[in-house]
C-alpha cells in the first residue's frame, strides 16, 4: 500500500460523532475524518430548536446535507442528526441513532458551540448566560453522557476530544458567561480523562484562537463590529499574527483521535497562534 492509500485509509471502518458539524469548524473536522476513511455521524441543531437569547442564527438542515453529501461523494456513510444538545434525551437518541444506522461509536468530538455579544459581567441577561451555559457546558455533558456508553461496549482505541478555548487558558473580559463554560469544558476533558483511563479511552480538549467562522459572523451582528476589525483583533492577540484557520483545529482533531497519540490523555492542547501566552 503506498503511503498516500495508507493515510487514506487511517481512520477505515471507525465512527465519528461530531455535534456543530453543519458548519465551521465541525464541517472541517467532519469532511477531514471522512478523507482518512471514516464514518461520520453529523449532529447540528437543525429544526430540533433555536437560539433566541441572544438571537443566533445555527446550521440548518441544509447545511447538514451538503455536507453529508461531500462525505458520500468520498465513498463514506454519513447519518444527519438534528439534535438539540440542550436535551439529554435528543443527544441520547442520536448516539442510539448512530448506533442503529453506523454500527458503532468510536470518536466522539464535542464542538457544538456559540458565542454572544460583549458585554460586562453585571450587565448580561440572566437568559443569555442560561443558554450559554446550556450549550456551551450542559451540551457538552449531554454529549458525552449520551456517547461514552457506546464506547465502553469496545473501548481499545477509542477517543473523545472537546472543542473548548483559548479563553478558558487565558480569560478575557466582556465575555464571561463563554469563558466560564469553557474553563467548564477543560475541567470536565480532565475529569474525563481520569474516568475513562482505566478502560484505555483518551481524552483531550483543544483550545482555539479566533477563528474566521459562523461565529466571527454572528460576534460582528451581536457587536456591530466590522468583521475586518474583529479580525485584526484576533491577530493582535496573538504571538504569531497570522489568521488561525479551522483546518489548524482539524490537524490537532486527527492527531488526537489517531494511534499517534495513544498515550495522550488529559492534554489541554492550544492551538492558538500564542495568543495564551502574551
Amino acid at each position: 500500500m503506498s503511503p498516500e492509500a495508507a493515510a487514506s485509509a487511517r481512520f477505515d471502518g471507525r465512527v465519528a460523532f461530531i455535534t456543530g458539524a453543519g458548519r465551521g469548524q465541525g464541517r472541517s473536522h467532519a469532511l477531514r475524518l471522512a478523507e482518512l476513511g471514516a464514518d461520520l455521524a453529523l449532529v447540528d441543531l437543525g429544526s430540533a430548536g433555536s437560539v433566541s437569547s441572544p438571537h443566533y442564527a445555527t446550521a440548518t438542515r441544509d447545511d447538514l446535507e451538503s455536507v453529508a453529501g461531500e462525505i458520500r461523494s468520498r465513498g463514506r456513510r454519513a447519518v444527519v442528526v438534528e439534535a438539540d444538545v440542550r436535551s439529554a434525551e435528543q443527544m441520547a437518541a442520536a448516539a442510539a441513532t448512530t448506533v442503529d444506522e453506523l454500527g458503532r461509536i468510536d470518536f466522539v468530538v464535542a464542538n457544538a458551540g456559540i458565542t454572544d455579544g460583549f458585554a460586562p459581567t453585571w450587565e448580561l441577561s440572566v437568559e443569555n448566560w442560561k443558554t450559554m451555559v446550556d450549550i456551551n457546558l450542559t451540551g457538552v455533558f449531554h454529549t458525552v453522557r449520551a456517547t461514552i456508553p457506546h464506547l465502553l461496549d469496545e473501548p481499545e482505541g477509542r477517543a473523545v476530544v472537546l472543542i473548548g478555548s483559548g479563553v478558558a487558558i487565558k480569560a478575557v473580559p466582556n465575555l464571561s458567561h463563554y469563558v466560564a463554560a469553557k474553563y467548564g469544558v477543560r475541567g470536565l476533558a480532565a475529569a474525563l480523562a481520569a474516568e475513562l483511563g482505566p478502560y484505555g479511552i483518551r481524552c483531550n480538549s483543544i483550545h482555539p484562537a479566533g477563528i474566521d467562522t459562523e461565529m466571527t459572523t454572528a460576534m460582528v451582528e451581536l457587536n456591530g463590529i466590522p468583521r475586518d476589525v474583529l479580525l485584526e483583533r484576533f491577530r493582535s492577540g496573538q504571538l504569531i499574527q497570522t489568521n488561525v484557520e479551522p483546518s489548524d483545529i482539524t490537524a490537532a482533531v486527527v492527531w488526537l483521535l489517531s494511534e499517534e497519540a495513544r498515550f495522550v490523555t488529559g492534554v489541554e492542547l492550544t492551538v492558538d497562534a500564542g495568543e495564551s501566552k502574551k
